[in-house]
């Protein structure tokens, strides 16, 4: 029996669908979901989706959009707590590639081209970057006030560092990597930033 959007806070009606639209989205990805599918996981009728959004891109936004705050937090939570700026850096890493397994819709927008033509997923793209950029930029002047790094561009360097993380989601994705994989695959990617392959003379 479908609920009415009157007996709960329209928030909560929201959300609901919100959450019902991410296990569909994730189960038969965006092209073969339907409104019907979500209206089913979610145990309200079409009218009441249409009620909170215009089209199924909307909602899918929504979807991208709460996955995106997802992370964020499970991100924060960890390295917010964390004064050593090394460690930070690292468990900062090691977070973001584990909290991929946690929003599939989310990395989905991220790197499939099939969804290009959604209006909203190359701003999406572009803004996930610079703000992530501005996260670790952050970290390492932290961590040069602290005198534990000495960079000369933390933008670049930053940047950098970000276009590498990138590259590393797909194989580590594919490969479904155990925690175990992942973190002697940070530890390695920290020892190269951290102290170089070039032996010091």
């Amino acid at each position: 029996m479908e609920i009415s959007p009157l007996n709960l806070g329209k928030d909560e009606i929201r959300d609901q669908l919100v959450q019902a639209a991410r296990v569909v989205f994730a189960r038969y990805g965006y092209k073969k979901t339907t409104l019907d599918d979500i209206a089913r996981e979610s145990r309200k009728g079409k009218s009441t989706i249409y009620y909170y959004f215009k089209s199924k891109d909307e909602i899918f936004k929504a979807v991208i959009d709460a996955e995106a705050e997802i992370r964020k937090k499970a991100i924060e939570e960890q390295i917010n707590q964390i004064d050593d700026s090394r460690v930070k850096l690292k468990t900062y890493i090691y977070v973001r590639m584990h909290t991929l397994r946690m929003v599939v819709n989310y990395y989905e927008a991220i790197k499939n081209d099939l969804l290009d033509n959604l209006y909203f997923v190359s701003s999406l793209r572009t803004d996930h970057f610079e703000a992530e950029v501005g996260q670790v930029k952050n970290m390492l002047l932290e961590g040069i006030d602290k005198g534990t790094f000495t960079i000369q561009n933390p933008e670049l360097t930053a940047k950098t560092i970000v276009t590498a993380l990138h590259g590393f989601e797909v194989p580590f994705v594919m490969k479904n990597l155990s925690d175990e994989e992942l973190r002697r695959s940070v530890d390695e990617m920290l020892n190269i930033l951290f102290y170089g392959i070039v032996t010091k003379e």
